[in-house]
């Protein structure tokens, strides 16, 4: 009775698409794909969004869109090939947000999202946004792929009433146990909105000076050890120029910020390690500096000595473990414009077979 009872699990489990969503949902990639396969698809990302380059994106995606498990590969190819064939594209695109990939329903659009069996009676309860918005946390929740912590979700959806007391001098219980929570989680973020905040408190107590230390020193801590990935580093800027800095901006000493820049590199986080590269390196280099994400796109372009041995030494700490960056959505209106325009569209298909050719 019990393997009949755990047979019709596992049989729901299969057939249901909800189900089937929570299982891909943990990852964007197969397990089966090596550091090098999943390097590719992350360099295919690197030329979609900061090359415009759509046909090395198709290139480099080719090999694994076959596998349903391989998303972030599926979406990257769907979005490239909009500009070569917008029905294969939207084919795709409708695939994806049927399994509930937030980013290609932002993609493939309000309307026709909600004209999806799975999702029309959603909309209309709800509204678009909302199931959106749903879609994206449940992505986000659990995903090594995105910079995501539960708590601090809820404190950045509260209005300014639920985050902050009457008398405007601190947090409100509610926002406070929120903070405190995914502070200890080592979420920078939190970390950081709390020492500000202490900060701010005049004559504070001796309670509150000891946890304007202990978080200001977390917040340090996690930045500099690249605990979070995918974190903004572009804030460090502030740190260079003297009148913009307050005393609560936490500013790591040069030393701090070359042992931060490894660990960057040891995770492969493009983009934290490509803005903090331009903010030690640019000024040295600046007549001739490329950044790091094109060095990666374009490894044998001319760049100074030094900023090449910068960049070597970063792609041997990592390893081989690949230079990804959080996913985000992006629009094929203007291909869909071009393609439904009947005076456009012919001259448009003939150049994409000169490109193609």
């Amino acid at each position: 009775m019990k393997k009949i009872f755990y047979g019709l699990i596992l049989c729901i489990i299969q057939l249901n698409p909800v189900f089937a969503m929570d299982k891909i949902m943990k990852n964007g990639y197969s397990s089966e794909l090596s550091n090098l396969d999943k390097g590719k698809i992350y360099l295919a990302k690197n030329f979609m969004v900061y090359d415009f380059d759509f046909k090395k994106a198709i290139e480099l995606t080719t090999p694994y869109i076959n596998n349903k498990d391989n998303i972030e590969a599926r979406y990257i190819y769907a979005v490239s090939m909009a500009r070569y064939d917008l029905k294969k594209s939207l084919e795709m695109l409708k695939a994806l947000t049927d399994e509930g990939y937030p980013y290609a329903m932002d993609t493939y659009g309000e309307k026709r999202t909600c004209q999806l069996n799975r999702y029309k009676e959603l909309c209309d309860n709800s509204g678009y946004d909302k199931v959106l918005r749903s879609t994206y946390r449940k992505w986000k929740k659990g995903n090594s792929s995105v910079l995501y912590n539960e708590d601090y979700e809820q404190y950045r959806y509260m209005s300014f009433e639920e985050r902050v007391n009457k008398e405007r001098t601190w947090f409100t219980p509610k926002a406070e146990k929120l903070l405190k929570q995914c502070a200890e989680e080592r979420f920078f973020y939190c970390a950081d909105e709390l020492q500000k905040g202490l900060f701010s408190v005049e004559n504070k107590t001796d309670k509150q000076r000891k946890e304007y230390e202990y978080y200001k020193k977390l917040a340090k801590d996690i930045l500099i050890n690249a605990e979070n990935k995918y974190l903004s580093t572009g804030f460090i800027g502030v740190c260079f120029k003297s009148k913009e800095k307050s005393l609560s901006d936490i500013c790591p000493s040069n030393k701090e910020l070359n042992t931060m820049l490894g660990n960057l590199a040891k995770n492969g986080d493009l983009l934290g390690y490509n803005s903090l590269a331009f903010i030690l390196f640019y000024a040295e280099n600046n007549e001739d500096y490329i950044n790091f994400l094109k060095y990666l796109r374009h490894p044998h372009s001319k760049i100074p000595t030094k900023l090449k041995k910068e960049y070597d030494k970063a792609i041997k700490l990592n390893n081989n473990q690949g230079w990804d960056m959080e996913m985000r959505s992006y629009s094929i209106e203007p291909y869909e414009k071009l393609y439904n325009d009947e005076s456009l569209s012919g001259f448009f298909n003939k150049v994409n077979k000169m490109i193609s050719d």
